[in-house]
C-alpha cells in the first residue's frame, strides 16, 4: 500500500508522533485538528516538545506501556496536564512491550529460542494483535481511554513505547468510532514503520550480538514493524467478538450511541 502525505513528526522526542487532524471521516467531514495525537514515549521530551504541547491545548497524556516500561523510561509531563496510565499488558511479550530489564532480545542467545523463531516472525505478530483486542485487561484499559476522550477539556495524546502496536490498535479503534474507512486507518497505521524505520533496523542489528541467521534476523525486523497483516488479524478479532469492528465498539467496549455521537461532535469538523 502507498502512503501519501505522510504528517509532519510532531514532537521531538518521538519521531512516531503526530497528529491525527484532517484524515476524512465520510461525509465529507475531517478529523479536528490540535485534538487527537499519536506518539512513542515521552520520556525524552524537550522544552520545544512541552511548547507544543501546550500550544495545541493538549489536556491529557495516556501511557499504554507496562509498569516495567513506565518505570525504566518514566515520562516527562508537563504541570498541569492530567496523566493516565492504562497498561494494555504487562507482561513482557517481544515485539510489543520494550522492557530492558529482562531484554526479550537477550532469548536469540539461546540456540532452543531462535530454532522456535526461525522464519515466523511475521506469523508471531498476527497472532500477537488479537491479545490486543481480546484479553480483558486491554479492553478495560481501551474502555478507559474512552472515557478520558470523551471527557478531556482538551487535546490528548497517547503512546506506548514505539507507538507502534498498542498505541496504533488505540488509534484504529479511536478512528473507527469516528468513521474513518479502514484503507485510511491501514495508512495511518503503517506510516509507523517509516517513521521508525531507523530504530527499527537498529534494533534488527542489535541481534547479531546473538545470531547471524538471516533468517531469524528477517524476523527480528517483522516482529519491530509494521505490516499489513497485523491489522487485518486486530479487526478479524474485532468482527469475531461484535459482528463487526463498530459492534467491537458497541458491544465489547461498551459505547452507546450517544457516547459515538459525542466523539463525533467532539473530534469531528
Amino acid at each position: 500500500m502507498k502512503i501519501t502525505c505522510p504528517p509532519p513528526t510532531f514532537l521531538q522526542c518521538s519521531r512516531n508522533s503526530r497528529e491525527l487532524g484532517g484524515i476524512p471521516a465520510g461525509d465529507g467531514r475531517i478529523i479536528r485538528p490540535s485534538r487527537l495525537f499519536r506518539s512513542g514515549q515521552l520520556s525524552a521530551l524537550s522544552e520545544l516538545d512541552e511548547k507544543r504541547i501546550r500550544i495545541h491545548g493538549i489536556t491529557d497524556i495516556v501511557d499504554f506501556r507496562s509498569d516495567i516500561e513506565r518505570e525504566e523510561k518514566p515520562d516527562k509531563i508537563p504541570d498541569g496536564l492530567h496523566f493516565h496510565t492504562l497498561p494494555v499488558v504487562n507482561r513482557l511479550i517481544p515485539g510489543i512491550t520494550r522492557e530492558s530489564i529482562e531484554d526479550p532480545y537477550k532469548a536469540f542467545s539461546r540456540k532452543d529460542y531462535a530454532r522456535e523463531l526461525g522464519g515466523r516472525g511475521m506469523d508471531v505478530m498476527c497472532s500477537l494483535y488479537p491479545i490486543l483486542i481480546e484479553e480483558e485487561q486491554a479492553i478495560r484499559c481501551y474502555r478507559q481511554f474512552f472515557r478520558i476522550l470523551l471527557n478531556a477539556e482538551g487535546g490528548v495524546i497517547w503512546h506506548c513505547a514505539m507507538g507502534k502496536d498498542r498505541a496504533g490498535v488505540a488509534t484504529a479503534l479511536v478512528l473507527t468510532s469516528l468513521g474513518v474507512s479502514y484503507p485510511e486507518i491501514l495508512q495511518d497505521y503503517l506510516y509507523t514503520g517509516i517513521c521508525c524505520a531507523e530504530e527499527i533496523r537498529a534494533m534488527t542489528e542489535a541481534c547479531r550480538d546473538f545470531t547471524d541467521d538471516p533468517v531469524i534476523l528477517q524476523s527480528v525486523f517483522w516482529l519491530n514493524t509494521t505490516h499489513r497483516s497485523y491489522l487485518d488479524a486486530a479487526f478479524a478479532s474485532m468482527t469475531e467478538m461484535g459482528g463487526s469492528p463498530m459492534g467491537y465498539l458497541r458491544e465489547i467496549i461498551g459505547l452507546r450511541d450517544t457516547d459515538l455521537n459525542r466523539m463525533k461532535k467532539k473530534y469531528l469538523l
